[in-house]
């Protein structure tokens, strides 16, 4: 089978620097041992893809095929042919100390899909088959979801929220929603903080979420909140390099903040506020096995259900996708491959 592919080209998307993206021909992988080839089905555009776009966060190589939350069709020979997956976007060695000692997302050796390795935003992407889960009954389009979902689950199983716990999500993007989701499946009644012009707080108002901008956050963190001091656990989202400042402002003595942004660019920071109030900063990055089985669970039983504020067909279109995504009111653009 996989002969067949080894003298033809794909569609992809290539990112050669920031705002130069181009509808590109490109070599179809080639999958070795225990790697297999994915035809793409649908991808969705992620913050790591804007900033790369945007230049805030420079590429790791160029030029690049990105795009890791990507759902697909397994062709190549294997158990899993024909069946409709997602892919972790970690492809480790399983042999160093950190893949033996459990903690396989941080292998020095792996390669990262969509980020330092072409990822999905191509007709065909190649993966090991142990980054694969099969999603048949869940649509494509919600099964982009599962790998940022997967995300948030993993900051939540690394530092949990008590049921007592005030609760704040800092950012109105996908990560946040996403997250609110979470927390409210969790029995948790958690407050979105917003810019005040942001147009996409309607969406977290239809969960029936009560949404503060940022202006007003402080004056209830002071009424609202134990003695005033701040939130238990302030959940940061905003893709915005000053965001984790905000949430220092917010989170009481010895409360947690749960780091998610990643835009590429540096933050100034009060860090005599946060080692006054001596609080733990907690920075997650991606899903492993167990929280992508469970993402899918989720999605599977409508626990969370994604807001795709656009669909875009082709992959011809997915330089236009990729500027759409950079809309105020877009939350999740998604290729429809």
């Amino acid at each position: 089978m996989i002969e067949r592919f080894m003298v033809l080209k794909l569609k992809a998307l290539v990112l050669y620097g920031p705002g130069i993206a181009k509808i590109g021909d490109v070599p179809i992988p080639t999958p070795q041992g225990n790697w297999v080839l994915v035809k793409s089905v649908a991808v969705g555009v992620c913050g790591t893809d804007k900033a790369f776009y945007k230049g805030t966060y420079k590429l790791f190589k160029s030029p690049l095929i990105p795009g890791h939350e990507v759902v697909g069709v397994v062709v190549s020979d294997s158990p899993l042919r024909g069946r409709l997956v997602v892919s972790e976007i970690n492809f480790s060695c399983g042999s160093c100390y950190y893949c033996r000692s459990g903690l396989y997302t941080h292998c020095p050796y792996k390669k990262t899909l969509g980020i330092d390795f072409d990822g999905g935003f191509a007709e065909y992407f190649a993966a090991p088959q142990t980054a694969l889960h099969i999603v048949n009954g869940l649509d494509s389009i919600t099964a982009t979801e599962v790998e940022p979902l997967a995300a948030v689950l993993n900051a939540f199983s690394q530092y949990p929220p008590r049921p007592s716990d005030n609760i704040a999500v800092l950012g109105t993007g996908n990560l946040a929603y996403l997250a609110t989701q979470v927390l409210l499946h969790m029995g948790l009644e958690p407050v979105v903080i917003a810019r005040p012009d942001s147009p996409k707080t309607r969406y977290f108002v239809e969960l029936g979420i009560r949404v503060l901008d940022t202006k007003t956050a402080l004056s209830y963190v002071s009424e609202k909140t134990p003695e005033g001091l701040g939130f238990d656990m302030v959940f940061e989202a905003t893709g915005d390099p000053q965001g984790l400042d905000i949430a220092i402002q917010l989170t009481r003595p010895r409360g947690v903040i749960h780091l998610k942004s990643t835009p590429g660019a540096l933050a100034t920071v009060n860090t005599t506020v946060a080692v006054v109030k001596e609080i733990r900063i907690i920075g997650t990055r991606c899903g492993t096995f167990k929280e992508f089985e469970k993402a899918i669970d989720l999605l599977k039983r409508g626990v969370v259900k994604p807001k795709i504020t656009e669909v875009v067909k082709g992959i011809d279109n997915a330089v236009e996708a990729l500027k759409k995504s950079l809309e105020r009111h877009q939350l999740k653009v998604v290729v429809e491959i």
